[in-house]
C-alpha cells in the first residue's frame, strides 16, 4: 500500500484539517490576488521595478514582526483558533484596502496586512495540526500544506480572468467575499485541539487533555533549547535561502511575463496556477515519503531539480514552455514546504513548537524580504532576465545548505 494511501486511512479525524487547511487556502488566496495584479498596480501607478520590489519586501517585513512576536504569545496562551481569526481578518482587511489603492503608501499598508495574515496563519496552524496528529504529522502538515498551493493557484487565474472585464481594484474587493466567509466558518466551527484528541483517544492512556498554557519559566528553558540546536539553526537558514528561490520567482514571473512576453492577465493568472497545480499533487507524497525515509533526502531530490530547471529557464522565449519549465521549478520548490515544517516539528517540542515556527518563518521573511528590492534594482539596471539567474543562486545555496545538514536529526529536548 503506498505510504500516502496508507497514512491517510489512519486519521481518524479529518474534520480540524480540512478546515484550517482551507483556512490556509485562503491566506494564500490573498497573497495570490496581490501577486496577479502585480504588474497592472505597477503600469496603473507608474512604478519602476524597484518600487514594486519595495512593496513585496514591506509585505515580508510586516511577517518578520508578526512572526516574532506572534511565537511566544501562541506557546504561551496556545489559543491557536483566535490567532488563525485574526490572520483571515488582515487578509479580508488587505484586500479592501488594495481595492482603494490609488497611492504607494495606501498599497504599503495593504502589503502589510497581507503579511500579517500570510506569515501569521503559521505559527498557530502548524502546532495545531501537529498536536491532534503527531502519529502521521508529515502528512498532514502536506495537506495543510496543499491548502495553501490551492489558494496559490485558483486565486490567480481568478483574479486573472475577472481583469479581463473588471479593474484590479474591483477585483480585488469582490475576492474578498471568500475570505470573510472562511473566517466566520472558523470561528464558528473549528474546536480546540485538546477538545480534539480527547475525542479521538490518541494519547497513550486515553487521559482526559485540558488546555494548560506554558509557565513562563518552562517555556524560557525550551526556547534556550531551541535556540542552541544546531541543527535548527541550520534548518531555518536553509528554509530562508529557500523560500528567496520560491517566493522569487512568484514576484518575477508575473513581470517577466506581462513586460518582456506581453502576456494577458489571464494568462499571467494560469502562470502562477500551473506552478502550484503540481505541487498540490506532488506535496502530499513528499509528506509521506519524508516519514518513511526522512526529510534530508526529499529536500536534497527537490532542490537539485529547481536548480537545474531554473539554470535554464532564461534561454527560452517562447511563453508556453518558459510557463512549462518554471512550472516544474515551482513544483519541485512548493512540493517541500510540508517536509520542512515537519522537519521543525522533529526538531522540537510541543512547549516551544509556537517559537520554533516563529523562528522558521521568521528566517524565511527576513531573508526572502531582500530578493524581491534586489531584484528590483537588477531589473531596472539588467533587465528581468538577470533575476532568474539571481534565483538560480539562491537555489543552489539552498541545496548545499541542506547537503550539510546533519543526517541525524538533533531533537530539543
Amino acid at each position: 500500500m503506498h505510504p500516502v494511501i496508507k497514512n491517510f486511512r489512519e486519521i481518524k479525524d479529518i474534520k480540524p484539517l480540512l478546515t484550517v487547511s482551507i483556512g490556509h487556502a485562503a491566506t494564500h488566496w490573498v497573497n495570490g490576488i496581490f501577486l496577479v495584479s502585480l504588474p497592472f498596480i505597477v503600469k496603473d501607478l507608474g512604478l519602476n521595478f524597484k518600487t514594486a520590489g519595495t512593496m513585496v519586501s514591506i509585505f515580508f517585513m510586516a511577517a518578520v514582526a508578526i512572526t516574532i512576536i506572534s511565537g511566544p504569545i501562541v506557546d504561551i496562551t496556545r489559543e491557536y483558533i483566535k490567532f488563525q481569526f485574526m490572520c483571515l481578518i488582515s487578509g479580508i482587511l488587505a484586500l479592501i484596502i488594495l481595492g482603494f489603492s490609488d497611492t504607494v503608501y495606501l498599497l504599503a499598508i495593504a502589503a502589510v496586512f497581507i503579511g500579517f495574515c500570510v506569515s501569521g496563519w503559521h505559527t498557530p496552524a502548524i502546532p495545531y495540526l501537529s498536536q491532534i496528529y503527531h502519529k502521521n504529522r508529515g502528512l498532514a502538515l502536506s495537506i495543510h500544506t496543499v491548502g495553501a498551493s490551492l489558494g496559490d493557484a485558483i486565486g490567480p487565474p481568478i483574479a486573472g480572468i475577472l481583469m479581463l472585464f473588471l479593474a484590479w481594484e474591483a477585483t480585488s474587493m469582490l475576492l474578498s467575499i471568500p475570505v470573510i466567509v472562511m473566517a466566520v466558518y472558523l470561528i464558528i466551527y473549528l474546536e480546540p485541539s485538546e477538545k480534539v484528541i480527547n475525542r479521538m483517544e490518541l494519547t497513550s492512556e486515553h487521559e482526559v487533555i485540558e488546555k494548560k498554557p506554558t509557565t513562563r519559566v518552562n517555556y524560557v528553558e525550551g526556547l534556550k533549547a531551541l535556540v542552541g540546536n544546531r541543527s535548527m539553526l541550520q534548518l531555518c537558514l536553509m528554509a530562508g535561502v529557500w523560500s528567496m528561490t520560491q517566493n522569487g520567482v512568484t514576484v518575477f514571473l508575473p513581470l517577466y511575463l506581462y513586460f518582456i512576453m506581453d502576456a494577458s492577465p489571464a494568462l499571467i493568472g494560469f502562470a502562477l496556477f500551473s506552478i502550484q497545480i503540481g505541487a498540490i499533487f506532488a506535496g502530499p507524497m513528499a509528506g509521506a515519503w519524508s516519514d518513511q525515509i526522512g526529510a534530508r533526502k526529499v529536500v536534497l531530490c527537490a532542490l537539485v531539480a529547481s536548480t537545474l530547471l531554473l539554470l535554464i529557464l532564461p534561454f527560452f522565449n517562447n511563453v508556453y514552455i518558459f510557463i512549462g519549465i518554471v512550472s516544474l521549478a515551482g513544483c519541485s520548490l512548493y512540493s517541500i514546504r510540508p517536509v520542512i515544517h515537519s522537519w521543525t516539528m522533529d526538531l522540537t517540542t510541543d512547549k516551544t513548537s509556537g517559537s520554533a515556527v516563529s523562528m522558521l518563518f521568521t528566517a524565511q521573511a527576513a531573508l526572502t524580504g531582500t530578493v524581491p528590492f534586489i531584484g528590483g534594482i537588477l531589473a531596472d539596471n539588467y533587465g528581468l532576465k538577470v533575476t532568474f539567474y539571481m534565483l538560480t543562486l539562491t537555489s543552489l545555496i539552498a541545496l548545499t545548505v541542506a547537503f550539510l545538514m546533519p543526517r541525524v536529526n538533533s531533537k530539543v529536548r
